[in-house]
């Protein structure tokens, strides 16, 4: 995996996590988007420099397309829709271009992220707070990125069953809004809508 981020720097600043990319997907979409994960999203770096990401819907019912950007970087482009495994609701970003003009092999790559509608953050005066979502990577094995669908849906089910799919956290620590030090996962807050034939999200 230390390879592959090597080669891929603007993903991992982008995703703010290891991002582990995937030669399969659980499988295909298994249910029509989210309408709530529609919209413009921010979140900062490490080192503070804003990332965004447009999530809008295809003309199909049931993917998203979503264009992740840095301030002073690039773009990446991804195809993506829910999958789930025994009830569990999981977000494939396809990737669809590589990265750098002479191209390293990301195009069809997958990544891998569990996604959870947290509360509004703290409203300004007289307004209502913006919606945050959290996206968490998938604590699997080294080896499952090379599994097709049905064996990786398997290791999915294991950790699932195990309770090591998600890096573990403190809920006391949540409530007291200290959510942004969770391992393995990024907070998003909403900075704007799209709107997609006349109809806005």
């Amino acid at each position: 995996m230390n390879r592959i981020l090597r080669t891929l720097p603007l993903l991992g600043i982008l995703l703010l996590l290891s991002g582990c990319l995937y030669d399969n997907p659980p499988s295909g979409p298994v249910r029509s988007i989210d309408t709530w994960l529609v919209g413009q999203w921010g979140t900062k770096d490490k080192a503070g420099r804003a990332c965004s990401a447009v999530v809008s819907p295809t003309t199909a019912s049931d993917h998203y397309r979503v264009t992740f950007s840095r301030t002073g970087g690039g773009t990446q482009e991804f195809d993506g829709w829910i999958s789930r495994v025994d009830g569990f609701s999981i977000l494939v970003l396809k990737s669809l271009n590589d990265l750098g003009a002479a191209g390293n092999g990301v195009a069809g790559k997958y990544l891998l992220f569990h996604y959870e509608l947290l509360s509004p953050g703290t409203p300004s005066p007289g307004g209502i707070g913006a919606e945050r979502i959290r996206l968490s990577e998938l604590q699997l094995d080294d080896s499952a990125r090379s599994l097709d669908s049905f064996k990786l849906r398997g290791a999915i089910r294991s950790a699932l069953k195990a309770g090591t799919l998600l890096a573990p956290f403190d809920t006391v620590a949540e409530r007291k809004g200290k959510i942004e030090a969770l391992p393995g996962s990024v907070i998003w807050t909403k900075t704007g809508g799209v709107t997609l034939q006349g109809e806005t999200f």
